[in-house]
């Protein structure tokens, strides 16, 4: 079984990202992809199925690849959504400030995925290299695939700066290298194979979980005395 991970860079128009999601869809079944993974384009929110939303799905629907995962902000907000997709088989999707939530993720781990996405919508660099990190350590204790899944081309402190990774079993099978339109790609088993034993859920990276707790308005833990004096 194929996968192919899309990161997009975003062009500021509507109608430009359209295209390019899909023509990117339509590139990676050429190539052999049965299931696509297209990171999201704040741009595209509106579920109306006006212009450019229309031109992206029709251009997938072109496409005719088998499985196509968009994760549009607008209709799948931060959370953890569960559900048991064609080939994948139980996938747990984590949006936003979901991907660094250790509550989330243990209550995750109850349901058992075979396969997690992260689309943490990073802020910057700094947070896209932690998801890493941490998706590394999922991949050895959640679930044997993790995809990391973001858009590139955002200003610092909003959300799309890039980091898409397919990570299995504890290591990075591919991996996104700046802020270009980037397809990587992975061949599975199916069913997809599960770590054995499976290790500790990993900790939260400090970044991470500053910038959740910030999100919701607390301080956040530190592992060290804050008055040194």
């Amino acid at each position: 079984m194929n996968i192919a991970v899309i990161q997009h860079t975003l062009l500021g128009s509507d109608e430009a990202d359209a295209v390019a999601l899909g023509n990117a869809a339509a590139d990676a079944t050429d190539m052999g992809a049965e299931i696509v993974i297209l990171s999201a384009a704040p741009v595209l929110a509106d579920t109306s199925q006006g212009d450019p939303v229309g031109k992206l799905f029709e251009a997938i629907d072109e496409a005719q690849v088998e499985t196509v995962l968009y994760i549009n902000p607008a209709a799948v907000p931060d959370g953890v959504h569960i559900a048991a997709l064609p080939k994948l088989g139980q996938t747990a999707l984590f949006v936003g400030d979901a991907c660094m939530d250790y509550q989330e993720i243990l209550t995750a781990a109850g349901k058992k995925p075979q396969v997690v996405i992260l689309a943490p919508r990073s802020e910057n660099d700094m947070q896209a290299e932690a998801l890493l990190e941490l998706a590394l350590g999922l991949s050895s204790s959640l679930a044997g695939l993790v995809i990391v899944i973001d858009p590139a081309g955002a200003e610092p402190g909003e959300p799309g700066h890039g980091g898409s990774a397919i990570v299995q079993l504890g290591e990075v099978v591919a991996e996104a290298i700046g802020e270009e339109d980037q397809t990587l790609s992975i061949d599975v088993e199916s069913p997809i194979p599960q770590p054995e034993p499976r290790e500790l859920l990993p900790q939260i990276p400090t970044i991470l979980s500053a910038r959740l707790a910030r999100h919701r308005g607390q301080k956040p833990d530190v592992d060290y005395p804050a008055d040194l004096n």
